[in-house]
């Protein structure tokens, strides 16, 4: 098995590099996203009154409300008016608009509002926001504020909104665990055993308990048996909630439901509503797509019960619980049914070390998941592929 510590190219048992990836990375992020999140605010604050003189007064203004709409109030592909109503959640009825311009003797500015809605960015970002703000807290690293006159550069210069949502997307991408070792180490302790972590990265087997306590890591599944190494070696351990690998491995997931390009019941798609998001990769899908060719043929089915048919843990696409007595799974079985799924509810005896052995390296990348939830183990087959 290969080692990563040539590769991760940092020094994962010190806690200060991971203080400097939240410095260098995070920081910035929260400081782009706190920029937009502020503009918001200017603009409800600006626009939510009467908007006549402004409109009538302020190109600039006018550039936000009314850029890129044509003569009957449709907004062109990627106009500038649109881009600050899909993200900002800030317009006015630019057909109204139109209809009124268009006839003798009234002034169109005196009879528009100004309309503002929560988008799914705006929902995004708040999401963001709150992980970000705990990573910062944890970190122990102050937020930067972002001054007045940075808000008024963008509202003097209405086209900057472009660069400042393309900054937050380009360092959203930097953190994701398709291009991050740090994040990507999230996902190799989200629950795994001890001793395939530390094969992986051989330092930890020095510094386990200290990285465990910066990190936020825990036991989640320890054997009950009395032999002592093994105990050790098999207990699963994962993250703490609200820890730092916690809110980093949550954070990722937020950017991967972002960037699908097929997740329709995801609270953040709008890649169809809006131009300039065409061309952003579906980071999950790649991502899968590269430790899936990793792993190669792996797969947990078939495995070995004496005088039984074959176990076939992928037969579903649902969580299988498995029940664990001493060092066996005696039980295994779903909680779900209808017409398109099977329930399966089977007695067995399967070696709890050699189901662990078999799972280890797609736990590792984050292929199949699993949880503790009571006595149980509840394995996910169909993890990353789950939108």
């Amino acid at each position: 098995m290969k080692t990563y510590d040539e590769v991760v190219g940092f020094d994962y048992t010190n806690a200060e590099e991971w203080q400097s990836f939240v410095r260098n990375q995070i920081l910035p992020l929260h400081k782009s996203i706190s920029k937009v999140v502020k503009l918001r605010k200017s603009l409800e604050e600006l626009l939510s009154n009467d908007l006549s003189d402004l409109i009538r007064n302020s190109t600039n203004i006018k550039q936000i409300l009314l850029g890129g709409v044509d003569e009957n109030g449709d907004y062109k592909p990627n106009s500038l008016a649109r881009i600050y109503k899909e993200f900002l959640g800030v317009s006015i009825n630019t057909k109204e608009w139109v209809s009124l311009s268009k006839q003798p003797g009234i002034d169109a500015a005196e009879y528009i509002k100004c309309n503002f809605t929560d988008t799914p960015f705006l929902q995004f970002v708040k999401d963001i926001k709150e992980i970000v703000d705990r990573l910062l807290y944890l970190a122990e690293i102050d937020e930067e504020e972002v001054k007045d006159d940075e808000i008024e550069d963008i509202l003097e210069n209405p086209g900057k909104i472009v660069n400042e949502l393309k900054d937050i997307y380009t360092r959203l991408i930097g953190i994701s665990a398709n291009h991050s070792y740090y994040t990507f180490f999230t996902i190799n302790t989200r629950c795994i055993p001890r001793y395939y972590i530390e094969q992986a990265y051989p330092k930890l087997k020095y510094k386990f308990e200290k990285v465990a306590e910066f990190l936020g890591l825990e036991p989640k599944f320890i054997p009950d048996i009395k032999e002592g190494e093994i105990k050790r070696n098999y207990t699963l351990w994962g993250h703490k909630e609200n820890g730092f690998a916690d809110l980093l491995y949550r954070l990722n997931e937020i950017i991967w439901r972002h960037f699908s390009e097929r997740s329709f019941d995801n609270p953040y798609f709008f890649r169809e509503k809006l131009k300039l998001l065409y061309g952003l990769p579906d980071l999950k899908e790649k991502y899968t797509e590269k430790v899936e060719r990793s792993l190669g043929s792996w797969k947990l089915d078939n495995l070995t019960i004496p005088n039984e048919e074959p176990v076939n843990f992928h037969e579903w696409d649902v969580e299988y619980y498995l029940e664990v007595k001493n060092a066996l799974i005696v039980r295994y079985y779903n909680t779900y049914s209808d017409r398109y799924y099977k329930k399966i509810d089977r007695r067995i005896e399967l070696p709890l070390f050699e189901v662990m052995d078999k799972m280890a390296p797609a736990l590792f990348v984050g292929l199949v998941n699993l949880e503790v939830k009571g006595n149980d183990l509840v394995y996910d087959g169909n993890y990353l592929r789950r939108i």
